[in-house]
C-alpha cells in the first residue's frame, strides 16, 4: 500500500489545482454578480449574424434564364450573350459562358431545337482544314456539337467568337463541359437562340 500512494503523490497536487481552476474559469472565482454567465450563455444561444450577399445581374438574369422551359432537361444558349444554361424543368442548374460560331454564313452556329443524339468522349473533330482533339463530345445536329476546346486562346464569353470563334460547334470550358457530360443524356433538349 506504501508503494501505491508513493506511486500517485502528484494525484494529490493536479486534482486540487484542477478543482480551484474550474471554480475560477466556471464561477468567477467567486464573483456572483452572473455577468460572466450571462456572456457565456449569450454567446452560446444568440444566432450567428446571416447576410445575403447581394447577386450580380448576371446571377439573377441565370436565375431566370430557364423559367420558360418545361422540359426535363434543355441546354439553353445564347449567341448574342455567348452563354449556356443548363435547365431542370424551369429552374437554372448552372450557367457557363460559351464561344459559339464565328459570325460568317459558313461557320455560324445554327439557331433552333434539337436534342442531343450522340454522346462521345476522347475523340478527333475533323473538317476540311482541321483536326482536333476533344475530351467530350455530344453532338445535336449534323456535324454540330457542343465539347471542350483546349486550343481556344481567348476567354470563353468573349466578343472575338465573332471572328475568331469555332466553325459552328458550341466550345465550352473543359470543366463544365465534364459537367455537361455527366449531366446530359441522350435526348436532352437543345435550344440555340440568335
Amino acid at each position: 500500500m506504501r508503494g501505491a500512494v508513493r506511486d500517485y503523490w502528484w494525484a494529490a497536487l493536479v486534482v486540487p489545482l484542477a478543482v480551484v481552476l474550474t471554480v475560477i474559469l466556471i464561477g468567477g472565482a467567486g464573483r456572483d454578480d452572473g455577468r460572466r454567465t450571462e456572456t457565456v450563455s449569450a454567446a452560446v444561444t444568440a444566432p450567428a449574424p446571416t447576410s445575403t450577399p447581394a447577386r450580380s445581374a448576371q446571377e439573377i438574369a441565370d436565375a431566370q434564364a430557364c423559367r420558360s422551359r418545361s422540359a426535363p432537361r434543355t441546354i439553353a444558349v445564347s449567341i448574342a450573350e455567348q452563354r449556356m444554361w443548363l435547365c431542370a424543368g424551369s429552374s437554372t442548374v448552372v450557367a457557363s459562358p460559351v464561344t459559339t460560331g464565328i459570325d460568317t454564313p459558313v461557320d455560324h452556329t445554327p439557331v433552333g431545337t434539337w436534342t442531343i443524339i450522340d454522346r462521345e468522349t476522347d475523340r478527333y473533330l475533323v473538317g476540311p482544314d482541321y483536326r482536333v482533339f476533344v475530351h467530350y463530345w455530344l453532338q445535336f445536329f449534323g456535324d454540330y456539337g457542343f465539347h471542350d476546346s483546349p486550343w481556344q486562346d481567348f476567354p470563353y464569353g468573349d466578343p472575338r467568337y465573332r471572328s475568331s470563334g469555332s466553325r459552328g460547334c458550341v466550345h465550352v470550358p473543359e470543366p463544365m463541359m465534364a459537367r455537361l457530360y455527366d449531366w446530359a443524356v441522350l435526348g436532352t433538349r437543345v435550344t440555340i437562340t440568335a
